[in-house]
């Protein structure tokens, strides 16, 4: 049996980890869930045109990975894979949760998600698990349809 997975214990990481994230980094993301019934498919159940809900303001913990620059004949476009970090009881409390094909606005960029992990376990327990995680690739604007943020 391992130790620290007793009730009170877990209350305390999950105290912990709601502290870190929400008061000392403050990272704030906009994420913006993808409108499913309101995007319209072709045959073959893609949507060229999505449409996605109002967003949310959410902390995370962030780790991007450098900047790539290709140029591919038609001018240059730069692209970054960024993985998102979230607190899983936060996101709970707002009745959130990132799924693959949403946009998370950081950094004046937009980002879509492309994985979603669940796989970071307290004492090995899958009924303490404290992050979600989205592997996430930076995306054109242009390529999305949400409306332009008033500042």
């Amino acid at each position: 049996m391992a130790r620290f997975t007793g009730p009170n214990d877990i209350t305390l990481f999950k105290h912990f980890s709601e502290e870190l994230v929400e008061d000392l980094v403050t990272t704030t993301i906009q994420l913006f869930k993808l409108s499913v019934y309101e995007s319209k498919t072709n045959l073959y159940g893609e949507s060229l045109g999505k449409v996605y809900h109002g967003g949310v303001n959410v902390n995370c913990l962030i780790e991007r990975q450098e900047s790539e620059v290709n140029y591919e004949g038609f001018g240059f476009d730069r692209g970054q894979q960024v993985e998102y970090r979230f607190n899983r009881h936060t996101l709970e409390e707002k009745t959130l949760y990132p799924e693959i094909g949403d946009i998370i606005f950081h950094n004046n960029a937009y980002f879509e998600i492309d994985n979603v992990r669940e796989d970071q376990l307290l004492a090995g327990r899958t009924e303490s698990k404290f992050s979600i995680i989205c592997s996430t690739f930076m995306t054109r604007k242009s390529t999305i349809n949400i409306e332009e943020r008033a500042v």
